[in-house]
């Protein structure tokens, strides 16, 4: 990824916090798929960095910012949870023995702590007496996407920091600069809601034909009935790709109900405006709710229910019956 910095507006909090000193405890909140984390990649650069600029971020060429291009960096400590699992007391151990240690190379060590609500109870607990009373020229940071799951004692002992929220012509600016045309930068954030990292994970993944396929199989299902629903189940419940496939059908359901309430100016796939409109009256707005909770339930469905095909199938044919009229006769039971 290239560079990239926020407008030094925006970035004057974070200016003015390294000024006057960091507090030692910290939490850092966002959504999931926004530049969170690498706006705390600069917070850190610039906290660890001898010389940083006037704007408040790292110089880019002292001895602790080239420790941290190679990752080598004696007084950075980040602790993350991988895909699905959560961070258990073991893999925050070392990490609290290593804070106490004198740093090496910076004025401070820096401990981060990522997806900090994957940590289990026991996990949070061992923490809590470091929050409460942080070592010396120490600070710990804790990362998350969901800070409703973090214990109250744990957020009660962090101050949180005022990063930036990137606007869409930022987020915009950022994926061009990743490669991404002006065009599809545009209409990856209006499908998924400016959120400029998952925005390129699914850039890479493929996702604006994978999409356009999939949106067909949606739109078209209800004029070809019950037998190709059953074999879109079937076909989609082996997918790897099935989370992208639920992500697809969320915004679109979300659309529905945009336009059932008339906010025009909030429709994300304004691609398929035309073919959308005419046919959101038809739905029950109720109907179309139940939809959307079952679809947002999926993973903890999957989870329960090994039969995936069966899972699916229950999905697609309450698609179905959302449009009874449009559903194709002599096939629907």
């Amino acid at each position: 990824m290239k560079l990239f910095r926020p407008d030094p507006h925006a970035w004057q909090p974070i200016r003015a916090l390294l000024s006057s000193g960091l507090p030692q405890a910290m939490l850092a909140a966002g959504e999931p798929g926004s530049l969170l984390g690498w706006y705390l990649d600069l917070l850190q650069a610039a906290q660890l960095c001898f010389m940083p600029t006037d704007d408040g971020f790292a110089c880019g060429d002292c001895r602790s910012c080239k420790l941290l291009a190679e990752a080598a960096h004696p007084d950075l400590w980040i602790v993350a949870a991988e895909p699905g699992k959560a961070i258990a007391i073991d893999a925050l151990r070392q990490g609290m023995e290593w804070i106490h240690y004198t740093p090496q190379v910076s004025a401070t060590r820096w401990l981060r702590i990522d997806h900090a609500e994957a940590m289990t109870v026991a996990a949070a607990n061992a923490i809590l007496k470091t929050l409460e009373e942080p070592p010396a020229r120490a600070h710990v940071l804790l990362h998350s996407e969901q800070i409703s799951r973090l214990l109250p004692t744990i957020r009660s002992r962090l101050q949180r920091i005022p990063l930036p929220v990137m606007e869409m012509a930022e987020s915009r600016q950022w994926l061009q600069q990743q490669g991404i045309d002006a065009e599809n930068s545009m209409a990856l954030l209006r499908q998924l809601g400016n959120r400029p990292v998952r925005a390129l994970e699914l850039w890479e993944a493929g996702w604006i034909d994978q999409r356009r396929e999939w949106m067909r199989h949606m739109l078209d299902l209800p004029g070809q009935g019950v037998v190709a629903a059953l074999k879109l189940a079937e076909q989609w419940s082996k997918s790897a790709d099935l989370f992208l496939i639920r992500e697809m059908v969320l915004g679109l359901i979300a659309d529905f109900m945009r336009l059932q309430q008339g906010l025009l100016d909030r429709i994300a796939d304004l691609d398929y405006l035309d073919e959308l409109q005419p046919i959101a009256p038809d739905i029950s707005a109720e109907a179309l709710q139940a939809t959307l909770d079952d679809w947002l339930q999926l993973p903890l469905t999957l989870a329960q229910n090994s039969n995936g095909v069966m899972v699916m199938e229950k999905l697609l044919l309450d698609w179905l019956k959302l449009w009874p009229r449009r559903t194709s006769h002599g096939v629907q039971n």
